[in-house]
């Protein structure tokens, strides 16, 4: 492929170009560290979704009055578990789409600038040695990030071959730009993620279509460029459009027999996640 002419690639992020989740991580940190929106109406509005009982978001709103009044840090420890087991329910009965969708409440009240200072701090801190895993009482998430040298080296070929080189992610944008360009050398301009309305310079709790997500993310996409998909990386269903899309396509298998099957009646290059150095 690269002995060929320069094309268009585009990379999902999260668990392709690293190994975890920078999108969730820094919601998890925004969670834990007591940086939730909980001054605007609108959060509490938006927090409402068929998965969770409403009982569930007025306990939580009773809570946040008590932690700002108290500064009862048990209370709001049960607003961020409480937060945290409401998004794996929604991902659970609703689907991916919708529980990344419900997150950009998590994401709001602060403004473009913040929250991807919060970003940088989360990539820098989550690829130290001997990370402590997020402690939830009954449970832990490994919260780790881990940067593929295999995708810095390709990336790092594509574009000295002239090739236009693109993340396509359905974390919020100004969450990735800095890791992109950090570790990959991609311009910070070539990452197109979810995007949240903006009021007086605070990112609210609306997404601003197309939401990077399946078939989002080539609409998010031609919003840029009619140049068609010479190679495509992702790892899971909600890059599947994009990779389908793709002329050439590389596929990082997580374990999800369905779309490995997909790939290979593709063509697709398929290679195992925990391979990848």
């Amino acid at each position: 492929m690269l002995a060929g002419p320069p094309g268009l690639a585009c990379f999902d992020f999260d668990n392709t170009l690293i190994q975890g989740d920078l999108g969730e991580s820094v919601m998890y940190y925004i969670l834990m560290q007591g940086l939730i929106a909980g001054d605007l109406p609108e959060f509490w509005q938006q927090l409402n979704h068929p998965c969770i009982p409403h009982e569930d978001v007025e306990t939580w709103k009773r809570l946040w009055a008590i932690y700002k009044d108290q500064e009862d840090a048990f209370s709001y420890e049960k607003i961020a578990h409480g937060l945290i087991e409401a998004y794996e329910s929604i991902a659970e009965k609703s689907g991916l789409e919708a529980a990344y969708r419900w997150t950009c409440t998590i994401f709001c009240g602060s403004s473009e600038e913040e929250l991807a200072g919060i970003a940088r701090h989360v990539f820098e801190e989550n690829q130290l040695p001997g990370l402590a895993p997020l402690n939830l009482g009954a449970r832990e998430i490994d919260n780790s990030i881990r940067v593929r040298r295999t995708f810095q080296n390709l990336t790092a070929r594509l574009m000295k071959a002239g090739w236009e080189v693109r993340v396509i992610t359905a974390s919020p944008e100004c969450t990735i730009r800095y890791a992109a360009n950090k570790a990959f050398g991609i311009d910070e301009q070539n990452v197109r993620g979810m995007r949240l309305a903006i009021s007086n310079g605070i990112l609210m709790p609306q997404i601003i279509e197309p939401m990077t997500f399946d078939s989002g993310k080539v609409k998010a996409l031609r919003e840029i460029t009619d140049r068609p998909i010479d190679f495509a990386a992702g790892d899971s269903f909600t890059d599947l459009a994009m990779l389908d899309q793709a002329r050439h396509t590389l596929l990082v298998d997580r374990g999800n027999q369905k779309l490995r099957e997909h790939g290979e009646s593709k063509g697709w290059w398929i290679i195992p996640a925990l391979s990848i150095e």
